[in-house]
């Protein structure tokens, strides 16, 4: 659905104002199509910076770019999961 309507490259991104408003979601919506449409194999990378949005990769070499990003993000997610992990242990116990 959202696959239809993406052009290629990541100077071509579609920002998700833009898609939310051509297919009538809203961006929590927008986000799981994509997700679902990933995971059904479909080359759709996103854009934090330039044009900020999404779009088909290229060639594999952009895929590769974008997997990149989602690693270095997941790396952070990680480190702040595990900072919040260690602030419960700061925190009283739930009164009961």
């Amino acid at each position: 659905m959202v696959y239809e309507y993406l052009t290629t490259g990541a100077e071509n991104a579609r920002t998700s104002r833009y898609l939310c408003e051509l297919l009538g979601l809203n961006h929590r919506e927008l986000t799981k199509q994509i997700e679902r449409e990933r995971r059904a194999g479909k080359p759709i990378c996103a854009a934090a910076s330039g044009v900020a949005g999404y779009y088909l990769a290229a060639d594999k070499d952009e895929m590769q770019r974008y997997c990149k990003s989602l690693e270095h993000r997941g790396n952070e997610i990680e480190k702040t999961r595990t900072a919040c992990i260690k602030t419960i242990q700061t925190l009283p116990d739930t009164a009961q």
